[in-house]
């Protein structure tokens, strides 16, 4: 059963955490990219520790959801496996963001939430048994918390392999969202967004999900 979901405040935590820093009450410290795997990061874990939320390969159940009435080209309703292989990568950025004292109202200083996160290119590979998903993709994570990560990618034709996107709406995207450290286990999804939003998601528009799957 498909999913549509309205874009107004789709990723609001993202949206939340750039207005702390650019309304001053957050500032960033600035890091050299970590390339120790050994190395501790603001999150309190190692680069090698945390790349263990993500890094390897993993299985499980995929849904294709009926979605004629959204894109041409997709195969029909049914379940099938994916598989999908996270490769680690040479270096992670941290995003350490600490509160301003300085704050032109400093009597609102608790209660501003200055939260961490770490940034990684990965490389990701993508196959379905029933051979219509078989691409291998690089794209950015954010990982919110020590044990949870979040992946979204917009993708292009060089990003589908054989799959073919043939939107009814010729000006809808495709999106890979992937969601780790859930508690029903590693999250992915193909989601097809139309109408009108910005980079962020945010804006008048809908989202479909046209495949889900749960890794084991």
């Amino acid at each position: 059963m498909n999913h549509a979901i309205p874009l107004i405040g789709l990723f609001s935590a993202t949206a939340m955490l750039a207005a702390c820093s650019a309304a001053g009450g957050c500032f960033q410290v600035d890091h050299a990219p970590v390339t120790d795997k050994d190395e501790p990061l603001v999150l309190g874990v190692t680069f090698g520790e945390l790349m263990t939320v993500v890094v390897g390969e993993r299985s499980g159940p995929l849904q294709w959801e009926a979605s004629e009435s959204y894109v041409r080209g997709f195969p029909p309703s049914g379940e099938t496996r994916i598989t999908v292989t996270v490769y680690e990568p040479s270096m992670v950025q941290e995003i350490d963001l600490e509160r301003a004292e300085s704050s032109r109202f400093p009597w609102l200083n608790e209660r501003i939430d200055c939260s961490d996160w770490v940034e990684a290119d990965l490389e990701i590979d993508l196959r379905s048994d029933d051979g219509a998903l078989d691409t291998t993709l690089m794209t950015g994570a954010k990982f919110i918390t020590s044990t949870s990560a979040s992946i979204y990618a917009d993708l292009t034709e060089e990003d589908l392999g054989d799959l073919i996107f043939d939107p009814v709406d010729p000006d809808a995207t495709l999106r890979l969202q992937l969601s780790y450290g859930t508690a029903d286990g590693p999250l992915g999804a193909l989601v097809l967004r139309s109408g009108s939003s910005d980079g962020e998601g945010n804006g008048v528009g809908m989202s479909v999900e046209l495949a889900t799957w749960t890794l084991e």
